[in-house]
Order: C-alpha cells, then sequence, then structure tokens
C-alpha cells in the first residue's frame, strides 16, 4: 500500500501493523481488517475504508478464500470514483480481477486487469498497481494453455520491478516465470527463477511465497525423477505452509508428496499423504484441488488393493467433476440458446427495442412501460422504475416490479439530501452496495431497504426542462454490476433519451402542422393577423431547434468534464503529495531533525509537483477556453463569419484526449486565409461525426491511423474541403447505406446509426453545400465537400 497519511491516525496505525504481519498472521489479520472496515463505515471515512478494504482482499486471496472479499471490494471501487481517485480504484480494480481469476471467470478478470492498467496509466501512478495487473493477464494466459504469451507478460512486468521497492511482488513474479517456463519445457531457466524467489522469501521472512516456490520447484525435480530431493523441499515447504496458514500450498504440497511416495511404489504413505491433503482441501473448498486429490487416491487405493476403497474414491472424484462441469453448464447453454435463437441476446433485445414503434413515434403514453419491461428482461431485474422530477420530489412516471406496475412512491428531497445532491449534477450512479454509497446512502435508508432492494443502477434524463431518473434495482443480495450490464443500463438511457426526445419532437411538429392548417385558413385575413400567427410559428420551430441543441450541448459538457478530471485529478495529486512532505518537513523541523539531504529532496519535489500543478491547471484552462467558443457554437445556429483553420483547430483540440493515449495522427492543411460567412455550429457537427466515424469504426483494428484536413478556394467563391482517413474503407456495395438513416455496424456497442445522415442532411442543407464518397476497402475513406464560402 501507498502513503495512508490522509487517513485518522488510529486507522493508519493499525492497518501499518496488520501489513507488517498478516503473512505470518492472516486469519487474526483478515479479522482485524474487517473491524476497521466497519469502523470507517460508521466514521464516514471512505480513504481508511478503501485501504482496509484492499489489504482484506489480499489476505483472502492468499487464503484461497478470495470470493469472500469481492463484494467489499465492490463497495471500495464505488468509494474510490467519488473521491475521483485513480491510483485507489485501479488497485481495486486488481483485486476484483483477481477475485474472478481465482473462480475461473478469464473474460470478468481481464476486463478488470485492463481497466486497472488503463487508470494506472490515466493517473500516472506507482507502477506496482501496472505490475500486478500486467501478472494477472499473463496468469489468464498460462490458464488458457498458453505459456508462450504468459512468459511474455510476466518478463514485461519484471523488467519495471526495479521501480518499486518491493520483494513480495520481486518473489511473486519470479514464482509465475518459474511456473511457465516449466510448462514451455525450460526446466532450467524454471528453477533459475524459482531458486531466485526462494532466496527473497526466505531472506524477508515471506513463509507463504516460499510454501508455495518450493512446492513449484519440487514438481520440477519429481518431473526430473530427483525424487528424495523433491520430497526434502517439499516436507520443510509443508513447515512454511502451516507457519503461514497457506492452506492452498499445504494441499498441493500434499498432492505432490503423495505422488512421490506413488513414484516410489510406497502406496500406504501415498494413501496416506494424499489423505491429509484431502481433509485440507475438503475445509477450505479447494474444489478442483480436491477433485484431483480423489483420482489419486483411487490409484493408490488400487494398488493396495482395496478395490472398495478405491471404487469411493473414483465416485467422489468423479461427483466433483460433475459439480464443475455443472458449475458451467447455465453459461454454455445460454450461450448455445443465443446462437440458435431459442433466447434472444442483450444485443437482440436492444436492437428491437431501439426500432419499436413506441419509442420511434415518441408515444408517451406506451414507451416509458415498453422501455421498463425490456431493461427488467435484458438485466434480469424484478424491478426497473422511472421516475419523474417535480421541484423537490421524485414521482414514478412508470413502474415495472415483480408485484405490481401501479406504486406510486415519492421520493422528497428534504430526507434525501445525498441522492438529490447526486440527481442535481447530472451523472450515472452505479451503486454495488447502495447503502454505502456516498450518493445513495439516504436512498438506501428510505426507499431501497424496505424493499429489499441493495443494488442499483441509476441514470438522470433531460428532455427540455423535464428531467427524468432511469432506476433498475435489483432485489436480494449484492449485485456486483459487470461492465457489460452497465454499458447494457446506459444504452437502455440512451433509448429513453431518443425516445422522449421523439415526444418532443412530434409535439412540435404536431404544433406546426396545426399552426400551417390555421394560417392556411386565415389566408385572406388582416396582415397582423398574419403576422401574429407567424410570429407564433417560429417560436414553436425555436423551441424544436433549442430542445435539438440542448442535446448536442449535454453530450459536450459530459465530455469536456471527462477531460477536465484528468488535470485537476493530476493536479490534486500532486498537491496532496506536497501537504504531506510539508508536514513532514515542518515535523523534522520541530524535532531538530532536519538535514540538508531532507532540505533539498523536499525542494526538488516542490519544484516538480509545482511545474505539474502548472502544466495541468493550464491545461484545464485551454480545455475550458476550448470549450466556452465550441459550446456557443453547438448550441447555436447563428451565422456569422469564421476562419475555417481556427474552427477545425478548435475542433481537433476536442479529441485530444483520445489521441493521445493512442497512435492515431490528425493532419490539418489548411490555409490561414479561409474566411467564410457561415454556420460554424453545424460545420463542427459534420467534423466531429467524420472523426468519431474513423476512430470508431475505420481504426477499430489499426494502430496508427492518419486524418488527414485539407482544404483549397476554387474559383467559383466555394471551397473544397477533403476529410481523408487510411482506415480499413467501406465496401462499394454499402456506400449508399452510408447516409441512411440508423444503419450502423455498432449498434448497441456505442453507435446510433444517425451520424452521416445528420452530416449529409447539414452539409446538404444548412451549409448548402455538395458530399461526395470515395472509399477503397482495407484502404481510404475519403468525404469531399464543396462549401460556398457565404452560405446560402
Amino acid at each position: 500500500m501507498t502513503d495512508i497519511s490522509p487517513i485518522p491516525a488510529d486507522f493508519a496505525e493499525q492497518l501499518a501493523q496488520i501489513e507488517a504481519t498478516w503473512s505470518q498472521t492472516p486469519d487474526a489479520s483478515a479479522a482485524a481488517c474487517a473491524a476497521i472496515i466497519f469502523n470507517a463505515r460508521e466514521r464516514r471515512e471512505p480513504l481508511a475504508q478503501i485501504y482496509a478494504t484492499e489489504l482484506y482482499g489480499l489476505i483472502m486471496n492468499h487464503k484461497g478464500q478470495s470470493l469472500a472479499a469481492r463484494d467489499l471490494l465492490y463497495e471500495a471501487v464505488q468509494q474510490a470514483q467519488a473521491l475521483h481517485n485513480f491510483p485507489l480504484e485501479a488497485r481495486v480494480h486488481e483485486q476484483i480481477a483477481r477475485s474472478y481469476y481465482t473462480l475461473g471467470d478469464y473474460r470478468t478478470a481481464l476486463n478488470h486487469w485492463l481497466r486497472s492498467i488503463e487508470l494506472a496509466e490515466l493517473a500516472q501512478a506507482e507502477p506496482m498497481t501496472w505490475i500486478l495487473a500486467k501478472i494477472g493477464i499473463g496468469q489468464i494466459y498460462d490458464a488458457l494453455n498458453d505459456p508462450t504469451t504468459a512468459v511474455t507478460f510476466f518478463e514485461t512486468a519484471a523488467q519495471r520491478i526495479t521501480e518499486v521497492n518491493d520483494p513480495y511482488l520481486d518473489a511473486k513474479i519470479k514464482i509465475n516465470l518459474g511456473v511457465v517456463l516449466f510448462k514451455s519445457q525450460h526446466n532450467f531457466a524454471a528453477k533459475q527463477a524459482l531458486y531466485a524467489a526462494i532466496a527473497i522469501c526466505l531472506r524477508e521472512n515471506y513463509y507463504d511465497y516460499t510454501a508455495e516456490s518450493q512446492f513449484r520447484l519440487a514438481e520440477i525435480l519429481i518431473s526430473e525423477g530427483e525424487l528424495d530431493t523433491a520430497l526434502d523441499l517439499l516436507e520443510r515447504g509443508l513447515d512454511y505452509s502451516l507457519k503461514a496458514e497457506h492452506r492452498w500450498s499445504e494441499a498441493n504440497i500434499y498432492t505432490a508428496m503423495a505422488e512421490i511416495y506413488a513414484l516410489q511404489a510406497n502406496w500406504q504413505q501415498a494413501m496416506s499423504a494424499i489423505g491429509q491433503g484431502q481433509a485440507v482441501s475438503r475445509s477450505n473448498n479447494f474444489t478442483h484441488v480436491l477433485m484431483r486429490q480423489h483420482f489419486a487416491a483411487a490409484h493408490y487405493a488400487e494398488h493396495l488393493q482395496q478395490a472398495t476403497l478405491a471404487l469411493a474414491e473414483f465416485k467422489a472424484g468423479f461427483a466433483l467433476q460433475q459439480q464443475i462441469n455443472a458449475a458451467a453448464l447455465p453459461d454454455q447453454h445460454q450461450e448455445l440458446e443465443q446462437k440458435t435463437g431459442l433466447r434472444p441476446n442483450a444485443s437482440h433485445l436492444l436492437l428491437d427495442l431501439a426500432n419499436h414503434p413506441a419509442i420511434e413515434k415518441g408515444k408517451i403514453e406506451q414507451f416509458p412501460s415498453v422501455i421498463c419491461q425490456a431493461a427488467a428482461q435484458i438485466l434480469s431485474l424484478e424491478r426497473v422504475i422511472l421516475w419523474q422530477r417535480r421541484t423537490d420530489r421524485l414521482g414514478i412516471l412508470t413502474a415495472y416490479t415483480d408485484q405490481t406496475t401501479n406504486e406510486t412512491t415519492e421520493l422528497l428531497a428534504a430526507e434525501l439530501s445525498a441522492f438529490f445532491n447526486w440527481l442535481n449534477e447530472h451523472k450515472s450512479l452505479i451503486a454495488h452496495d447502495a447503502l454505502h454509497h456516498p450518493d445513495a446512502w439516504d436512498l438506501a435508508e428510505h426507499y431501497l431497504q424496505p424493499r429489499g432492494i441493495f443494488s442499483i443502477l441509476a441514470f438522470p434524463i433531460l428532455s427540455g426542462t423535464d428531467q427524468y431518473v432511469l432506476m433498475f434495482e435489483h432485489v436480494g443480495a449484492q449485485r456486483n454490476w459487470l461492465p457489460d450490464e452497465v454499458q447494457h443500463a446506459s444504452q437502455l438511457a440512451d433509448i429513453t433519451s431518443r425516445a422522449f426526445a421523439n415526444h418532443e419532437r412530434h409535439r412540435f411538429q404536431g404544433e406546426i402542422h396545426l399552426l400551417n392548417a390555421r394560417l392556411a385558413e386565415a389566408n385572406e385575413a388582416l396582415e397582423s393577423r398574419v403576422a401574429e400567427r407567424t410570429q407564433t410559428l417560429e417560436l414553436a420551430m425555436e423551441k424544436l431547434v433549442q430542445s435539438e441543441k440542448l442535446a448536442a450541448l449535454g453530450s459536450l459538457v459530459a465530455g469536456i468534464a471527462h477531460e477536465l478530471n484528468t488535470p485537476l485529478g493530476a493536479a490534486l495529486t500532486c498537491s496532496t503529495t506536497l501537504s504531506a512532505e510539508s508536514r513532514e518537513l515542518i515535523q523534522m523541523l520541530h524535532s531538530n531533525t532536519l538535514k540538508k539531504s531532507s532540505l533539498d529532496n523536499f525542494g526538488n519535489t516542490l519544484i516538480e509537483a509545482s511545474q505539474l500543478i502548472e502544466r495541468n491547471l493550464n491545461r484545464a484552462i485551454e480545455l475550458v477556453s476550448d470549450f466556452k467558443q465550441v459550446a456557443v457554437d453547438t448550441t447555436s445556429s447563428r451565422r456569422r463569419a469564421f476562419n475555417l483553420l481556427d474552427t477545425v483547430n478548435d475542433v481537433v483540440k476536442m479529441f485530444n484526449s483520445q489521441i493521445r493515449h493512442s497512435q492515431h495522427q490528425i493532419q490539418i492543411h489548411i490555409p490561414s486565409s479561409i474566411q467564410l460567412d457561415s454556420y460554424p455550429g453545424p460545420f463542427e457537427q459534420v467534423l466531429t461525426n467524420l472523426i468519431n466515424n474513423s476512430l470508431l469504426h475505420g481504426f477499430e483494428s489499426i494502430n496508427a491511423g492518419i486524418i488527414q484536413i485539407s482544404a483549397t478556394l476554387n474559383e467559383h467563391n466555394s471551397i473544397d474541403f477533403c476529410y481523408e482517413d487510411n482506415g480499413c474503407g467501406i465496401k462499394a456495395a454499402l456506400h449508399k447505406k452510408v447516409f441512411e438513416p440508423f444503419y450502423t455496424t455498432k449498434l448497441g456497442q456505442g453507435g446510433s446509426g444517425l451520424g452521416m445522415y445528420i452530416t449529409y442532411n447539414i452539409v446538404t442543407g444548412v451549409l448548402g453545400g455538395e458530399l461526395i464518397l470515395e472509399s477503397e476497402s482495407g484502404q481510404y475513406t475519403r468525404f469531399k465537400i464543396k462549401l460556398p464560402l457565404i452560405a446560402p
């Protein structure tokens, strides 16, 4: 763990003591961590709770009981997210990944390890989390019988071990390297790695890893026929596993000892050793290990001519094998049913919902219940509720529950200050444990707990001046929302937002049609009356346009808020570091222990931190400045004179964060002298859609894509604007479909299918231009746009 000085001194002292001794006393240390977690909750100390949970997860993992810590780890993730503490969030994701890996859920483990690496790199955190995540991914490849690739990941992790002073982590890498090198038939290199691990563990008194290293080394020696040496290693490893209470190593060591006795034809001793191993596995629920031990025991009993015992052991092993296979059957059956069409998958259900007539036509009397019922099916929920805000309260617009669809509960701001503060921030809420979530604890006390609801997802939705909340409620034990589930819930919220937008649009269009009819009937009326009706029509049209602009601004605000998180988070981290260093310096000054070297170190830290703070704050200022201009243009269709190069640069800057974390490039070749009298807002939307398409579709399988944006003046008072990327291109058969509404290859993965449809309409409509698509599959995509210097 890193510096824990920001938490209360009593918690810091207890955690430091546990961290120093947990490998020798894991059971007592786990209990102490649980007590700190409980006390930190009571005292509203989220940092202390996260640190204690992180340590608890580490201990339980080494006890082979990682599942017991998972719910607490998800709670810690939501606490770290609320604090915007990326390094802590990265570390907890690493722990969660390990719990899924232990149970064989490699896909979910991989998602969490990749998220951990992303957060660690984003926050420029200390490298330990990054190293652990790389080790985890290597272990997945090992589990999938690809030891060669696993070696690459472990060696990558080992390259950064000098950046941290952590012998325990160094030993972990060497043990894993030894295992996969042995599987890759590089016995000599494997033994070197394991001997190095044993040396570290003996020096540092890491009894758990000492036991595991000796067990792994013994496996190699057994394969090479060095049975006596291997047995000696295992006997010593058994002593260390008992000291560390490391039950996994203990169970496997007994199994390996039994194998040696069997190879020596000492069947009675083999039977005795395997029995001891079975007892350990049985009491710790090591199902896979116990299964192998039963089959080994059946083999030994057969050689002892104990047919009844051999049959019983074989049956026990076979029963466990059936149990393990049965646990995987539901997922296998679900996958088979989805492939054969017997069970619709989430993507198909989302697609059907997105195209539902009630949503397309914005029928508010129908689409809320349609969405809630579909959401309950997609996320396997008993309750989905769409709330409508009325100033200081939330009322139910539509509810899909396990009991009734007519629930009439109201949520009052006076009782739910934390929840309504969240609602005012217009951000999503992911609460694995709602009772202990900083934004949902009062909602849990007043509304969720009485209904048996433990976990929720909530998404605010704006429609004109109205505000709604789509809430997904899980009844029963804590549900740890998986990334796919959060994505599906977000897509359901997007569909709901589109349904409300369609409702608003149809209502405005109805008003416009009605006003048009009335104007036609009053064609011969007085001029003043015609003017009055015309003014009313324009107001209605303005409301329709304004609703579209607000939707665009909402997306822009979300994007800039996400962008600002990085520089502001980095500045806050530097500021926290300076605060801690300052307190330490003052303490040394008061205790007359201040040294010149300490003062020099503080000075260097001060300079580096100040520079980092200055750079990140300047970056935030630059983002806000860019946002001001782009926001003004995005939320208005005002006509004005603007410089083409400056406008293009402003849009490209908004994509810097995505480009910066990749090898993609955007090259601009536009003369600085081109001035247009046109509509910068719609033009920026066109360019934004094109860049988004390149990043999402064109460069999907390309690491270093290049986007070229160019423009030239021609002799007809117009410009030839060209946008080109070297991505995957578009098949010739699809060229006509590209500009059709709702056509996309990314439906259910973030694509709406409206981007190019809107782009074509803006270019040929508002901007008065022409748009031509040229593309070769696998080579390039080029959009040639001809725009008048003075828009019509």
